[in-house]
């Protein structure tokens, strides 16, 4: 149930409708206190990312132990994926919320005490990275479909990739940050704002007014749940597609974030200015929401979506050669741009196509895919990227990536009517 600022908007008057887009997202009170919050969040997410990689990296020296710390921290959503879909949609969204944010503190907040007393081992990031990954799992399709459930419909396209710039406006300013804390106080001082930060989400989850308990229905057994779910997604041949496209892109494109240290101390020779290059991904993903939020009412989505993975492909290509950062960062924006792109417009998307009583187990599988068969690429290329060296594994990440993306272009009645 939406709260009195996020009723249906049909009777105001015409002029409402040709209000700019943020003013008419940002009206309503629930979605700016969701919004702010994940914001201040997130912030603290990628100077914890920046910090997180770096002390890896110092700890082991191997591209593919650095993979492995997001193999394991992505890991249990390939496991648990379908299911959290279900318990979103069974479930209150608002408990969800605030336990799994207070969850998140209390990892950061035992890093932050390992790192500054120096007892920090990888195993202990590597299990403290798997037991986040579950109740990442959970929050991610609680917090995206709780967008769909304060703001009325006819605003949810353009709430959604505004959502989606809490990520990302983040991302430049988030490793701008960790790079200084990193500088002068450690890695120690990055877990420490991080664990502060999810405080922000906690009291944003306790102060929205709509309702997010679940809605009246038989009761099912889970799996029959997860099934209902899944097949509804494999059946409809636009979210079929979506869901092959995206799944695609996330084994073969995005492996290169993890190796973004690595990337920059041997392919570069920057080190600890590892936080540039989080930056100049951050750049292009803002510059791609801005681009998505002003084409919302545009019917180009499908077209969008196929140039989207071209660019990624081929992108990944020319990072292979680069040896400096002036070829390097303008590839790294332009991944940026690209990826979200991809996955803004397939949340969109898998929203969108969904009907009201699946969309929580319908966006599980969009999370599903970015987030639950993501890690097999973070490991095999890692592990890849270990055996042989930087250059050839980008250069193989592009190439399957470009294979993906003459599939669809070939395939189109798989989006046909996609708007």
């Amino acid at each position: 149930m939406l709260d009195k600022s996020a009723t249906s908007i049909e009777s105001e008057p015409q002029e409402v409708h040709r209000r700019n887009k943020l003013q008419r997202v940002f009206r309503h009170r629930d979605f700016r206190l969701l919004w702010s919050g994940a914001f201040l969040s997130f912030i603290g997410s990628w100077i914890q990312t920046v910090a997180q990689g770096y002390l890896v990296y110092q700890l082991t020296h191997d591209k593919n132990l650095l993979g492995l710390v997001s193999f394991f921290g992505m890991l249990p959503v390939f496991f648990l994926g379908p299911i959290a879909g279900s318990l979103t949609d069974t479930l209150n969204k608002k408990a969800l919320l605030v336990i799994c944010q207070m969850v998140f503190a209390v990892g950061a907040l035992y890093l932050a005490a390992a790192t500054y007393w120096n007892f920090v081992e990888y195993w202990q990031i590597v299990v403290v990275a798997l037991v986040l990954g579950v109740f990442s799992a959970i929050e991610m399709p609680a917090r995206q479909s709780i967008v769909s459930q304060v703001v009325p419909p006819e605003d949810l396209a353009i709430a959604i990739p505004i959502n989606g710039l809490t990520f990302n406006m983040a991302r430049l300013v988030g490793p701008a940050i960790g790079g200084l804390l990193l500088t002068a106080f450690g890695p120690a001082s990055c877990y420490l704002i991080n664990g502060i930060s999810f405080s922000a989400l906690i009291f944003a989850g306790l102060a929205i007014r709509a309702d997010l308990r679940p809605t009246e229905r038989e009761p099912q057994p889970i799996w029959d749940l997860v099934v209902e779910g899944a097949l509804y997604t494999w059946r409809d041949i636009r979210l079929r597609t979506l869901l092959i496209l995206e799944s695609s892109v996330s084994i073969f494109g995005l492996f290169y974030l993890t190796q973004i240290p690595a990337i920059a101390e041997e392919m570069l020779g920057i080190g600890e200015r590892l936080g540039d290059s989080y930056l100049a991904v951050g750049i292009g993903a803002v510059l791609s929401l801005i681009l998505i939020t002003s084409m919302t009412d545009k019917p180009y989505k499908a077209l969008s979506l196929r140039l989207a993975i071209t660019v990624v492909g081929a992108t990944l290509l020319v990072l292979s050669q680069a040896k400096s950062v002036w070829l390097a960062y303008p590839a790294f924006i332009v991944l940026g741009f690209a990826s979200v792109t991809i996955f803004n417009t397939c949340n969109t998307l898998f929203q969108m196509l969904s009907p009201d009583r699946l969309r929580g187990r319908v966006l599980a599988m969009h999370v599903w895919a970015l987030s639950g068969l993501g890690p097999f690429g973070i490991w095999g290329f890692g592990y890849l990227a270990q055996k042989t060296d930087l250059p050839f594994t980008l250069q193989l990440g592009g190439i399957l990536v470009l294979v993906t993306a003459v599939y669809g272009w070939a395939f189109r009645r798989g989006l046909e009517g996609v708007r």
